[in-house]
């Protein structure tokens, strides 16, 4: 896999896991709205992954009447 070349990458949620910084990778993890396509990482700011993109809204899923028990 490529190097990440952003000069922030230190603050990617990737680096502070690495980094053993849990509480700051528990905060950046609530609620999240991306996700990074290197890691898998979700984040609720895209500008905490290498390589981010959307999550797909709840209703893309559907309500879940369609899935039997």
């Amino acid at each position: 896999m490529e190097e990440c070349k952003d000069q922030n990458h230190k603050e990617h949620i990737c680096a502070l896991t690495a980094k053993g910084d849990i509480s700051q990778v528990h905060r950046l993890s609530l609620h999240p709205e991306y996700e990074c396509n290197r890691c898998g990482a979700r984040v609720h700011d895209l500008d905490r992954v290498c390589d981010p993109r959307d999550l797909p809204d709840i209703g893309d899923f559907g309500d879940g009447a369609d899935v039997k028990s």
